[in-house]
């Protein structure tokens, strides 16, 4: 419009003249001349205004060039870089577009912007400076000049495409394992082998076929796999079904063969991959296999599946293994600083203090980082029962005791009933990358200390206080276990299996049998669990507010602050009711004011992946969290949503 400009100027100074001698004609009485000016000038004006107004409105369609638009010097720039130009008016009609545009098949002059691309709208009613859309079928990127009345249109096709075939065909590198093989392999029995290589491999060779995967055995037990983004997530969306056959086929088989698989992509280097590779393995199988675990770049691990026990894989050789190479670290190393969880229960207090005889046998000292932490009621009822005889064969110390007296380089840390820092007693030693070595029964999780020299997890164990009976059964060292400490584990045996009727095995009898032989006080440990008649009134009117979800779940939130254990108590009894296959108990942690969970399970139901996803943990039938963050009706909203999740997958 800038063009015609002076052109109005100069039409409006030839009205003013005409007006001008006009105005003289009526003056000196010439009538007639007057008349005929003004008039002459009045159509001029009328005439004049339609004509701008029209050109206002629809715009006037010319070889406008670039330099008029932008300046002279970017013209060669615009038509390298393949962009596109227009201009609008005050009614968003394009008045004007660059040559660019007519090769793409656009044209635009006279018409609205929005018949281009709807959503340009947004430019100008929004605080966006760019929006993208299709246009026959090419993708354009439009982006608006500041304080102007321009437009910036690129065709953004190719790139889309090519960015599209990237983010699909990102590299996704796996592993697959069939766990258990190797023991059947063992057997060393040719008819069931074949039979066992042929039902279970060819379905996994076939899987792979069929979804365009890269697959070579790289030994008995183990594939390597090789895929795309696009493949793995069309495997996501499908929840992995292999997982399903393989057990399916197992099950039919008479067989406790399932499949385990690590998935990684975005990551720096096929170095990295790898390391990852066999650390992600290492999670899965440590949490029962029969499940796909994915890790994507920085973000958290992806588990998928996982829903059966993990066949026990513990035979005595190996805790005879495992035991040795505890033994040799703690003789090796200086100072052991033993680490429980915070709200400390029967199984971390009575792990924890038969790895304190354990390290003193071996002539070390040994100190237990659970001083002034948050303990259990009825653990804090026992321990004072034996409160002079926990002070003589025991020294309990504070983290920040702890801090002061340990030696980074030489001492160790042992991490018993738990693997995860974040619940830790000793959060800050370990962020210190003290060596640690793991004792636990729970799944691992993605969080882990940093500098773990052994561990020894075993989610098929019944409590942490069984596994530390046997490694102490099988030492070579004389470790004296005493009446406290016995019957503090066979408390945590108890608590952990409510009475042996839940997470049992030959072992956990075996277990509880030993460490009665070792001084065990069964009437002591009857006592400590008993609970008044106030309590139990009080659990049975806040069982009563549970109602069913669903046709298998229970849920219960409870109205005032409750101790966790109280929490597992209320989850193990509405675990009994017909029909319930899972139990939740929504509360606040009478202890810090936190919105805690327990959740328990008849064994059908992986608790465990759904308490992960609310950012806690445990074991297959077992689990919980606590935060600081949600209240407890948030809690059930959440926990509510995963539910449905479930049902649906």
């Amino acid at each position: 419009m800038k063009r015609f400009r002076k052109w109005k100027i100069l039409f409006l100074i030839l009205l003013l003249i005409g007006a001008a001698f006009s105005l003289y004609f009526a003056i000196t009485g010439q009538w007639l001349p007057a008349f005929a000016m003004g008039l002459t000038s009045l159509l001029a004006f009328v005439l004049f205004v339609l004509f701008w107004r029209a050109l206002v409105l629809k715009g006037i369609q010319t070889d406008v060039e670039i330099s008029r638009v932008l300046g002279k010097d970017a013209k060669d720039a615009m038509v390298f870089g393949q962009v596109g130009i227009m201009t609008y008016n005050n009614e968003y009609v394009c008045t004007w577009q660059s040559d660019y545009l007519r090769m793409m098949d656009i044209d635009m002059v006279n018409k609205k912007l929005t018949c281009f691309l709807p959503d340009i709208r947004d430019l100008f009613e929004n605080e966006v400076d760019t929006i993208t859309g299709t246009y026959k079928g090419d993708t354009f990127e439009v982006r608006h000049k500041e304080g102007s009345q321009v437009l910036f249109v690129k065709n953004i096709t190719q790139e889309q495409m090519l960015q599209k075939r990237l983010l699909h065909g990102a590299i996704v590198v796996g592993v697959m394992n069939l766990d258990n093989y190797d023991e059947y392999q063992s057997y060393d029995n040719e008819e069931i082998m074949n039979e066992i290589n042929t039902r279970l491999r060819m379905p996994l060779v076939q899987w792979a076929k069929e979804n365009g995967i890269f697959i070579r055995r790289i030994r008995s037990d183990r594939y390597i796999l090789i895929l795309d983004e696009e493949i793995l997530n069309r495997l996501r969306r499908q929840n992995f079904p292999i997982l399903q056959k393989i057990k399916d086929i197992s099950n039919a088989m008479d067989i406790s063969i399932t499949l385990s698989i690590a998935l990684v992509e975005n990551l720096p280097s096929f170095t990295e991959m790898d390391r990852m590779l066999n650390e992600v393995m290492e999670i899965v199988q440590s949490r029962g296999g029969d499940q796909a675990a994915i890790k994507n770049g920085v973000h958290p691990l992806e588990f998928i599946g996982g829903n059966s026990e993990k066949a026990s894989q513990r035979s005595k050789a190996r805790v005879r293994i495992v035991g040795s190479s505890i033994q040799d670290l703690i003789r090796n190393g200086g100072r052991v600083f033993i680490l429980g969880h915070v709200n400390t229960d029967f199984d971390s207090m009575g792990a924890a203090l038969a790895m304190s005889n354990w390290v003193k046998a071996l002539h070390k000292e040994a100190y237990i980082v659970l001083k002034n932490v948050p303990r259990d009621g009825q653990l804090q009822q026992t321990l004072d029962q034996y409160k002079a005889t926990l002070h003589n064969r025991h020294s309990l110390i504070t983290e920040e005791e702890a801090l002061e007296m340990i030696d980074p380089k030489k001492d160790l840390l042992v991490m018993v009933d738990h693997s995860n820092p974040a619940i830790s007693s000793g959060k800050r030693l370990l962020d210190m990358g003290v060596p640690t070595i793991i004792v636990d029964h729970h799944r691992r999780s993605e969080q882990y200390p940093l500098n773990v020299l052994t561990s020894y997890i075993e989610s098929q164990a019944s409590s942490t206080c069984e596994m530390m009976t046997e490694l102490l059964q099988d030492s070579p060292a004389s470790i004296p276990i005493y009446e406290m400490e016995a019957t503090i584990m066979y408390l945590g045996i108890l608590v952990d299996t409510a009475r042996f009727k839940s997470h049992t095995s030959e072992r956990t009898f075996q277990a509880a049998g030993l460490l009665r032989s070792w001084g065990a006080n069964a009437e002591v440990a009857e006592k400590a669990l008993q609970e008044s008649y106030q309590e139990y009134r009080k659990r049975s009117e806040m069982m009563e507010r549970a109602e069913f979800y669903g046709d298998k779940y229970m849920i219960d939130i409870l109205p005032v602050p409750v101790s966790r254990t109280l929490l597992s108590q209320i989850s193990d009894s509405l675990l009994k009711f017909k029909g319930c296959q899972a139990a939740f108990t929504i509360g606040i942690n009478e202890n810090n004011g936190h919105t805690a969970i327990s959740a328990r399970s008849d064994g059908s139901i992986n608790v465990q992946k759904i308490m992960e996803k609310m950012n806690g943990g445990g074991h297959f039938s077992a689990a919980a969290l606590e935060r600081d963050d949600i209240t407890p009706h948030r809690a059930m909203e959440i926990l509510k949503g995963l539910l449905d999740e479930e049902k649906k997958s």
